[in-house]
């Protein structure tokens, strides 16, 4: 399964490079965690790739929780997350004043993989 979702990672980024879209480069979790793990850190890798091929381009950040926390305690977990995947991102080559991080906590009642992400978005992407 994970190999399956690894692919279907690396096809929306390929997509999102023909089609200039920027984004946004999507970094899983897991649950109750701010740690990347490997396919998370090459997902930021390639995000800072694109990120430093545009140097005028402002660089969003934004962290999210699935709904199996308290809404207050996951708005601290999504900016923890948010804070974590900037902090690659600038150990990649990419300007801390180009970051804007947020952490908007929870996404509903999806407590699943895809609820706990951090998007990157990139220019208007």
């Amino acid at each position: 399964m994970r190999y399956f979702f690894a692919l279907f990672v690396t096809l929306a980024l390929s997509a999102c490079s023909l089609f200039g879209t920027g984004g946004p480069y999507l970094v899983y979790f897991q649950q109750h965690s701010a740690e990347l793990d490997s396919d998370a850190r090459n997902v930021v890798a390639l995000a800072a790739q694109r990120a430093t091929s545009q140097p005028a381009s402002k660089v969003t950040v934004v962290g999210y929780t699935d709904s199996a926390g308290s809404p207050a305690a996951d708005v601290v977990l999504s900016q923890r997350r948010a804070q974590a995947v900037a902090d690659v991102l600038v150990a990649d080559g990419v300007a801390p004043s180009r970051l804007v991080r947020v952490g908007r906590g929870q996404t509903g009642t999806d407590p699943g993989l895809a609820s706990r992400r951090v998007e990157i978005m990139i220019g208007g992407g």
